[in-house]
């Protein structure tokens, strides 16, 4: 048996928090965390939104991060690698130490939500605990059991994704005309809209590519979009 909980992290010296604080209309999402020469964390965020130029200007001045340069650029979405200014607030890299794993970090009402996935109920208790005691706050969206099958086995999906995918078309997010809009269904998940947004593209993103393409397609789904 394994758990799901989706938890909201807040705290100033979050990893980017002041541009998320800045720039709310951008969606960010954690991809890697690699060790750099000398136990320098160096990350990888890819972001979504319009104000790329309002977003670097915010990620300069942010003193979480350094360093920060653009490594994919298109219309739509950038990666920007950086690297990490105050390590003992990586509180998601702690959380994997131990024992959790993380499905999926966005940022969202100036902090981040995490998907985190594990086993026994007492270690996200002690990952809370952890967490409490570097003054963060860790309050708890959702928090349900998986009885059997991999997290995420329906076409890849995670469960934050799924819940996105599911609760937009039952509202009629789908229909043409909308029957509600992108707020709506972030109301009805209780999250930000940009984060329902970003956990909106990445879910069909991962259900075109599980059934319009497969490995014997000729085609290769573009990455990142």
């Amino acid at each position: 048996m394994r758990f799901i909980a989706e938890l909201q992290l807040q705290h100033p010296k979050l990893l980017l928090t002041p541009t998320i604080e800045r720039c709310p209309e951008m969606a960010i999402k954690l991809e890697y965390q690699l060790i750099a020469a000398g136990g320098e964390y160096v990350l990888l965020f890819q972001v979504y939104g319009e104000a790329f130029e309002a977003f670097e200007t915010a990620v300069d001045d942010d003193p979480t991060v350094t360093d920060v340069s653009s490594v994919i650029e298109t219309p739509t979405f950038r990666v920007y690698r950086t690297r990490l200014v105050e390590p003992e607030y990586l509180v998601l890299a702690r959380a994997v130490e131990m024992g959790l794993r993380l499905l999926e970090a966005t940022s969202g009402d100036g902090g981040w939500y995490a998907v985190l996935e594990f086993s026994e109920v007492e270690t996200l208790h002690s990952f809370r605990a952890f967490c409490a005691e570097q003054g963060l706050s860790t309050a708890i969206q959702k928090l349900y059991r998986i009885e059997a099958g991999p997290a995420g086995e329906a076409f890849g999906l995670t469960p934050s994704q799924r819940a996105a995918i599911t609760t937009a078309y039952e509202t009629g997010y789908f229909n043409q005309p909308r029957d509600t809009s992108l707020e709506g269904v972030a109301d009805q998940l209780g999250i930000s809209s940009s984060a329902a947004g970003g956990r909106l593209r990445r879910g069909l993103r991962m259900l075109i590519s599980e059934t319009l393409y497969t490995q014997s397609s000729s085609r290769v789904p573009p990455s990142h979009q």
